[in-house]
């Protein structure tokens, strides 16, 4: 696993904490996981998810004005890596 410290600051988490009502050391370990993810650029996010208005398989998605998309797939989703 890549070190999270490369892939996100703690004011990205700290933005994002509200909406996944989650703190950001849990969302470090969430992250960690691979429960949850975060993309670099929206492009990132559409090849793996699609351009779609729903995203059922998602319990919550969130984009930031920098471009980063921190995602949590539904659990027993196929895009969920923990089943």
């Amino acid at each position: 696993m890549e070190n999270i410290a490369n892939i996100v600051h703690i004011g990205e988490l700290i933005a994002v904490s509200k909406v996944f009502e989650l703190n950001p050391f849990r969302m470090v370990t969430l992250i960690e996981k691979g429960i949850m993810e975060v993309f670099e650029t929206k492009d990132d996010f559409i090849a793996k998810y699609g351009n779609k208005e729903t995203y059922d398989e998602l319990d919550n998605w969130c984009e930031l004005n920098n471009g980063k998309i921190f995602t949590k797939p539904k659990a027993g989703s196929e895009y969920n890596s923990i089943h």
